[in-house]
């Protein structure tokens, strides 16, 4: 009875630790360069994202035309192939809406990763880099509430 204890046990961890990969750095900077009040301003409204409930993610170095998707609460908020921009070192960016955990899903790692609403609320631009060591894809994010030159 107790070994089979143990394997529920075992089992439920399992689960548990397997179904999200956040083992992602995370770093909480607002000392780099930024754009204009205007441009920030023009770029949050453009993007939909003017409002406290909404934030930006933005796609930064390393995607090389895979596929992504974001999910919150099982809806689709971004389906795309981005690719870097090699000078501007971008990818792609959209709004979401920080009241939600969510949920980014990266189909060449088969990666997930998770951006939980209490941390999304405080930051209104947060940034999802990929970085490839080997046959292995690690992702770094960046929450700021700096918007920095998308040019």
């Amino acid at each position: 009875m107790e070994k089979r204890n143990f394997y529920i046990a075992l089992l439920a961890l399992l689960f548990v630790f397997g179904c999200k990969t956040n083992s992602v750095d995370a770093n909480y900077r607002d000392d780099f360069r930024s754009i204009s009040e205007k441009e920030k301003e023009a770029f949050l409204k453009q993007y939909h994202a003017t409002s406290s409930d909404k934030s930006v993610l933005i796609l930064t170095q390393g995607y090389k035309g895979e596929k992504i998707t974001a999910k919150q609460g099982g809806k689709s908020v971004y389906s795309s192939y981005p690719i870097t921009n090699l000078n501007t070192k971008l990818a792609d960016y959209f709004s979401f809406s920080n009241e939600n955990e969510l949920d980014i899903h990266d189909q060449f790692s088969n990666k997930d990763i998770a951006i939980p609403a209490e941390k999304a609320k405080k930051y209104k631009f947060i940034y999802l880099m990929k970085k490839y060591k080997g046959n292995s894809v690690d992702f770094s994010i960046t929450y700021s509430n700096t918007l920095r030159p998308l040019k």
